[in-house]
């Protein structure tokens, strides 16, 4: 038996979420990747937490691209 949460909107809000993050600014191949990487782990955290909305997943997940961004950026 497959989760619908897991299956369909933790997937659908980080393709929403990194749709909308790359569109911010022009970004490197390697940048995308890690980005993705890291809003995945992100968003499959929070869905554990039981976090079900998606819209609430990409916006959560854009705020913690973004503060990744500043943290590299010290």
């Amino acid at each position: 038996m497959t989760d619908p949460i897991e299956e369909i909107v933790a997937p659908a809000a980080i393709e929403r979420a990194m749709s909308v993050f790359e569109q911010f600014k022009d970004r490197d191949h390697c940048e995308l990747s890690q980005a993705r990487k890291a809003l995945r782990e992100y968003v499959f955290g929070q869905v554990a937490k039981g976090e079900t909305d998606e819209k609430r997943l990409v916006v959560s997940g854009l705020t913690h691209l973004k503060q990744l961004e500043k943290q590299a950026a010290k």
